[in-house]
């Protein structure tokens, strides 16, 4: 017999949700926005070239990671986020502050949103013990 799945509040998956649309929306930003005020105009692609596509696109996986983490455990009718949630949530935390004088600022969005989906996790698994 397979337990049942632990479904999440709608409030939980908007967070998870922004959490993604953020990370997608830094990726295409760094294709299309205009990143440089000088005599050319250039987006953070043209300027960089090719290897700034690894370090936008970060956020992104990882929110797609710590999600995956969560619909696994959530499927498997686990409570709680687990180990590696919290470390994806840690690791992007880092990554925003290391780069809070660059593109910090644009990639904390995204932590912050899992962090809170985790806490409302968090805080659902144990109001239901």
């Amino acid at each position: 017999m397979s337990a049942k799945p632990i479904e999440l509040d709608a409030w939980t998956r908007g967070w998870l949700v922004a959490a993604v649309v953020l990370g997608a929306a830094l990726l295409v930003a760094a294709f299309t926005v205009s990143a440089y005020n000088g005599t050319v105009s250039q987006t953070l692609v043209q300027a960089n070239g090719d290897k700034v596509i690894a370090i936008i696109a970060i956020p992104l996986v990882g929110a797609l990671a710590a999600i995956g983490t969560i619909v696994v455990r959530r499927r498997h009718a686990r409570r709680g986020v687990g180990v590696v949630t919290w470390l994806v949530i840690g690791v992007l935390g880092v990554f925003a502050l290391l780069g809070i004088l660059t593109i910090g600022p644009f990639v904390a969005p995204v932590p912050v949103c899992l962090l809170v989906a985790a806490l409302r996790i968090q805080e659902t698994g144990r109001s239901r013990s």
